[in-house]
């Protein structure tokens, strides 16, 4: 029991994540900032819908099966039945290709009755056809990286999307670039999930060497409601988008929305590696202590990602016009209410993955379809109503009411079995929210309007801003202290510790730990 505890380091799996989100979304940031100078708007919309094509190929062939692997297999590892373990992802990958394998033929027969319906001609069929043989690959691809998440090999994780990242992206660019216009795109998407693929099932050779027949119901059992709320997610995914498309009724407007959403969503890099790194861990620790030991690392994530994404998220709403206009050019510069709209609500988006992910892990995924589904529907009607006098913003105001259902209803449900602390951390949160996204905005509108400085020369400076009084009002108000960067230091190389205790000095006031041992060493003293 030991070795199992010792394999799900949440902290080092995190820094690994973090370093696989920061190399993704290094390169969507490239990715995007190219994408909207290589093809013009109305064919960013197009690449929308191949991505809108290749979501639901893969969500109604995957099963919610990666979900399942790594839910099962943990829990073996945490029982130590590493011979169940490997029977699981055998029994998970055949499921998988009986599967997914219909599915590609279905979807590529079907690809030119869908390329009329949707893009209006029937020459598009290529395009999906391509599409969806780099979902069918990438279908694998994710449940392999299932099976390294469920035995804790976070790095793995991270090799495999070294490569798939940085390839399928820019391989995309570059053949678009050279003539195959949105062709290139799914055709990287391809390329890059073969290499991949072929990666990871060098590195899955010899991790679980025995195994025997695992049933397949009881993944059936588990894995349904969340493939059935994974089809609500989908909806939730894409819903607003073809909802405007087919409301307003132009690409162009569909393809700025689409790089609206995915911009913002940058910022998931504060939430995604905390709580990818926390489901394997969060099941083991069910399955060996129960729900105290869930509701402990539960309080500590929730408290790092309140002071972290709601005052990093109000920044870059305050700033929202200069950063779109220095990214994007003035194509995307009337955007600026919309994506501020989700910068400000991205913590209840975090808030709620946090949720759905330990919801998950006590094996109460029923609750999570409906939570889905009530979520979605507040959304969709949200932006059915107003994208006629909206637009865009519309989209924007339904996605946030989504988060925020999401994250009440998740809660709710929770309560009953683990004590969720949403709020932990939350009144420093505020105070630091306020004491930078203020600041920021005076500047913002002082280099904007009395100096009128170009956005790429407003950028740097901004980000000096937001930094000094990030770090002066967490030193002021003692917002973190010396246990919140230990979990950094277990998750970083021991090469980089001196630069993360001169960090320490910077962010934290010593004086604040000296006094909580002294107070112990007094009370001790008392005591004897």
């Amino acid at each position: 029991m030991a070795e199992s505890a010792t394999i799900f380091n949440v902290p080092r799996g995190t820094a690994y994540i973090t370093i696989q989100q920061a190399i993704f979304y290094a390169t969507s940031f490239l990715y995007y900032v190219l994408l909207v100078r290589i093809l013009n708007l109305s064919q960013v919309g197009e690449v929308s819908l191949l991505a809108a094509a290749s979501s639901i190929f893969t969500t109604l062939t995957q099963l919610a099966l990666p979900a399942a692997a790594t839910r099962f297999i943990s829990s073996r590892i945490g029982n130590n039945d590493p011979t169940s373990a490997s029977g699981i992802a055998a029994t998970s990958l055949r499921l998988l290709l009986a599967i997914a394998g219909p599915g590609l033929v279905i979807a590529v027969l079907a690809s030119p009755w869908i390329g009329t319906t949707v893009f209006k001609t029937a020459d598009s069929s290529t395009l999906l056809v391509v599409t969806f043989a780099a979902s069918f690959l990438f279908d694998v691809t994710a449940l392999y990286g299932a099976f390294f998440l469920g035995l804790g090999l976070y790095a793995d994780i991270l090799y495999q999307n070294i490569l798939f990242f940085p390839l399928s992206r820019g391989l995309g660019l570059a053949l678009a670039y050279k003539g195959l216009g949105p062709l290139g795109i799914p055709l990287g998407w391809a390329i890059g999930s073969l290499a991949t693929l072929l990666l990871s099932l060098y590195l899955w050779k010899g991790k679980l060497s025995h195994s025997r027949r695992y049933p397949i119901r009881p993944l059936l059992v588990f894995g349904l409601p969340l493939f059935a709320a994974a089809l609500v997610t989908l909806v939730q995914g894409w819903g607003d988008i073809a909802l405007l498309q087919g409301i307003l009724g132009q690409f162009g407007n569909t393809g700025a929305y689409y790089i609206l959403v995915s911009s913002v969503s940058f910022l998931s890099i504060l939430w995604i590696p905390v709580a990818g790194a926390l489901y394997p861990a969060l099941s083991s620790s069910f399955t060996r202590e129960g729900p105290t030991a869930v509701s402990a690392r539960l309080a500590v994530a929730t408290r790092l990602i309140n002071l972290t994404v709601l005052p990093t998220g109000v920044a870059l709403a305050a700033i929202a016009p200069t950063a779109l206009e220095a990214v994007f050019g003035t194509s995307l510069a009337n955007q600026a209410v919309p994506f501020a709209i989700l910068a400000t609500t991205l913590i209840f988006t975090a808030q709620s993955l946090l949720l759905i992910t330990t919801l998950q892990s006590v094996s109460r995924t029923r609750h999570i379809l409906g939570i889905s589904l009530a979520a979605t529907i507040v959304d969709l009607v949200t932006v059915g109503f107003g994208a006629s006098i909206l637009g865009t913003t519309a989209g924007a105001i339904g996605r946030a009411l989504l988060a925020i259902t999401t994250m009440l209803l998740a809660w709710f449900s929770l309560r009953r079995v683990v004590h969720a602390p949403v709020a932990q951390g939350l009144s420093k949160a505020l105070a630091l929210t306020l004491l930078t996204a203020f600041p920021l905005l005076t500047v913002d509108r002082l280099l904007t309007v009395d100096f009128r400085l170009a956005p790429l020369i407003r950028v740097p400076l901004l980000l000096g801003v937001f930094v000094a009084c990030f770090l002066a009002t967490s030193r002021g108000f003692n917002v973190f202290n010396e246990d919140d960067l230990d979990l950094l230091n277990n998750a970083l190389p021991k090469s980089l510790s001196p630069l993360l205790r001169r960090f320490t000095r910077l962010l934290v006031r010593t004086t604040t730990r000296k006094t909580r041992e002294s107070g112990t060493t007094k009370q001790q003293e008392g005591e004897s």
